[in-house]
């Protein structure tokens, strides 16, 4: 993974760590306490359900809290060497390895333009309050419902995340000419 500016893939290698980390914290929530149903009655996701679409167990959801090797095991693995791959990636391709990465995204320019549309533009501020908004759904609707895999949830989120992001691409884009 080698592009020509230098950054060797930074982009796809930053998507892979943020979906490996947001899998593992899923995994770990469902290991403890389940992540579907509602508040009252939590149910377990079946992981080898979920991401076979029934063909490896029948039901998505059960409400035994049991530990599933099979399903749970291989989810986590799965979730921790994606986050893994990505972080040793983005670790390789950044000047100061992932630590200088992590202190770029939180202080990246474009967190400014939430507030004023001086510092990067309407575009840019629409991108970053698109990105704002569908994180702060999917987790306010998550955690008030308590059913962190609904696809009415996932649907809205992807959306305002796509608008943010490719906002953010013309924004730059836009910037750069």
């Amino acid at each position: 993974m080698t592009a020509e500016n230098g950054h060797g893939g930074r982009g796809l290698s930053s998507i892979a760590f943020a979906l490996g980390l947001w899998a593992t914290i899923l995994g770990i929530l469902n290991i403890t306490c389940g992540i579907g149903g509602t508040a009252e009655n939590k149910l377990k996701v079946v992981w080898a359900a979920y991401l076979s679409v029934g063909q490896l167990y029948p039901d998505l959801f059960t409400s035994d809290m049991v530990y599933r090797p099979m399903s749970d095991t291989v989810f986590m693995a799965l979730s921790i060497g994606l986050m893994a791959w990505g972080g040793r990636c983005i670790h390789n391709s950044t000047e100061g390895g992932i630590v200088a990465w992590l202190q770029s995204v939180a202080t990246c320019d474009s967190w400014l333009s939430l507030m004023s549309t001086k510092e990067a533009g309407g575009q840019m501020t629409a991108a970053m309050w698109c990105i704002v908004l569908g994180l702060g759904f999917y987790t306010y609707q998550s955690i008030v419902h308590w059913n962190w895999v609904d696809v009415g949830v996932y649907s809205v989120t992807a959306s305002l995340l796509g608008f943010g992001v490719a906002l953010m691409f013309a924004a730059k884009a836009e910037m750069e000419e």
